[in-house]
């Protein structure tokens, strides 16, 4: 089984998300037998690598200081209490997150796409690190097992550019407006940090089907016409 993960790393919901999912799969006795693979996802594409004040932000999203404030801690407590993460809202960094992306792409080739998720969804939210300067980068994915200077190598570059675009264009293909957005083997979506039974549900069903189907292809004739005939059609092997 594939489950796909388009999300973006400043994204409350994504890492809620995330957590959900992994603890479905840690439920799941074919745990084993599931890929997760995390897609590329930008929530502000226009984003500016800034600090802002309490005051800035709340006059860019036309609230009061007051209600951002409050706003704030509801939301840092939500991602406390369902992800394990402590976030101080006042001390998060503005950043672009395209670069992030291509650094994913970059670690998934060395099997860290998920390690590397994490890793940047916890210097963004939970480290007030930069994670649109390349050194920030580059040391990341050092403590990860990569090399820091071939990552540095990278990010000056334009490699896995065109990847990012590419799960952002898929993502626009499937008619995914907001993350985080699952979906398993390519046919099931859930859209939204859903709870860990509707996971847990999903991974049973989308199993079943699929044993299901390779079932009913390990009974079908291995001799004679496979075309339809008497009202019944066989699988094609």
């Amino acid at each position: 089984m594939r489950i796909e993960v388009w999300s973006d790393f400043g994204c409350p919901f994504c890492v809620i998300g995330k957590r959900k999912l992994e603890n479905a799969l840690g439920k799941f006795a074919m745990r084993d037998k599931v890929e997760v693979v995390y897609r590329s996802y930008q929530l502000d594409p226009n984003a500016q690598n800034r600090t802002v004040t309490a005051e800035q932000l709340a006059r860019e999203k036309g609230m009061t200081v007051e209600n951002l404030k409050i706003k704030q801690a509801q939301v840092a407590e939500m991602i406390k209490r369902e992800a394990g993460l402590n976030v101080s809202y006042d001390k998060v960094i503005i950043a672009n997150t395209f670069d992030g992306h291509r650094l994913v792409q970059y670690a998934a080739e060395a099997g860290k796409g998920a390690e590397l998720t994490e890793r940047l969804i916890r210097a963004y939210l939970a480290d007030s690190m930069n994670i649109a300067d390349h050194k920030v980068l580059a040391s990341i994915g050092s403590e990860a097992g990569l090399h820091e200077e071939e990552v540095a190598k990278m990010l000056a570059s334009d490699a896995y550019k065109d990847a990012v675009k590419a799960d952002i264009t898929e993502a626009k293909m499937l008619n995914i407006s907001s993350v985080p957005a699952f979906v398993f083997n390519n046919k099931y979506a859930i859209s939204g940090a859903q709870s860990e039974e509707v996971f847990l549900n999903a991974l049973h069903s989308v199993w079943e089907e699929e044993n299901r189907l390779q079932s009913m292809e390990i009974k079908s004739p291995s001799e004679g016409d496979d075309s339809c005939a008497d009202g019944t059609c066989n699988v094609m092997k």
